[in-house]
């Protein structure tokens, strides 16, 4: 069981934490970054399992999502961009600032590896592990599945965000998301440079200032949310990190899916859980 936290952010929201120990003294502290629309409470078993195994385990929802929902579904905090630059960075900013004494990692699930590089203080991490993190921009997916993305970020996202507010967690398959945060996903997603800024500028100084060593993990299964090309775009940002990735053969694994969400089930714990303990050393 987690102890739940609230972490304040620069400006001015509270976002729903939890910590997970075993341990008086752990041996590293580690932050989990979750997937969009997805609630922390999904990687309670792998924190856990981490926990039981040395560390001290962060994790969090982003604004906008589960314990860190606000009121206003069109509040114009709630953007994709803070969840790196304010969200990302105040939980960085809280975990080094209570335990100065422990070299902080981050697991990062798919957004979860994008949003490092907008974060100012990341230099602060020691090291990254992404599961399924991406580029986002449609053009890397294969051509049978390009019409499916090209809808997704052109049509579906801004109508429905435009007539609801928000796109419904039914459409996502996890919670809803706001307004804010689902077009600006969108308007990345239709650019090739993925994270831009409103002129269409990629936003690269955060990534480009990372240097410790970081493994992607590609699940080759894992072809409707990161296709090896969208993997390998998102490695490419972090152009002076110590990079390497790692493919996952689902069949080699299991008889079932693993995909885009697998990884974290408790299923996998014997089986894929234990890389990242190598990893982490």
């Amino acid at each position: 069981m987690g102890i739940e936290q609230q972490i304040p952010t620069e400006d001015g929201l509270a976002l729903g934490a939890t910590l997970f120990s075993t341990r008086e003294h752990p041996k590293a502290g580690i932050i989990i970054n979750s997937a969009t629309a997805v609630k922390q409470g999904y990687y309670a078993d792998f924190a856990n399992f981490l926990a039981r195994n040395g560390y001290l385990v962060v994790t969090y929802d982003y604004r906008g999502i589960g314990k860190s929902a606000v009121s206003n579904q069109r509040d114009k905090r709630l953007t994709m961009s803070a969840w790196g630059e304010r969200d990302f960075a105040a939980v960085i900013d809280w975990c080094t600032g209570r335990y100065k004494e422990l070299a902080w990692h981050c697991v990062g699930h798919s957004v979860g590896g994008q949003i490092i590089g907008l974060a100012p203080n990341n230099t602060k991490l020691t090291s990254v592990y992404c599961v399924s993190s991406q580029s986002g921009f449609w053009g890397h997916w294969e051509p049978k599945q390009q019409p499916k993305m090209l809808l997704t970020w052109f049509v579906m996202i801004p109508l429905l965000s435009g007539i609801f507010g928000r796109v419904p967690g039914s459409v996502l398959g996890g919670e809803s998301l706001p307004a804010g945060i689902a077009r600006q996903w969108a308007y990345w997603g239709r650019h090739k440079d993925y994270i831009v800024d409103r002129s269409g500028r990629p936003i690269r100084d955060g990534f480009e200032r990372l240097q410790c060593d970081m493994k992607f993990l590609s699940i080759n299964d894992d072809t409707d949310f990161a296709p090896p090309r969208a993997v390998n775009a998102l490695r490419d940002y972090y152009c002076n990190a110590k990079t390497a990735i790692e493919v996952i053969k689902a069949e080699t694994i299991t008889d079932k899916t693993i995909g885009h969400f697998g990884f974290f089930r408790k299923r996998y714990e014997q089986s894929l859980w234990g890389g990242v303990l190598d990893w982490l050393g």
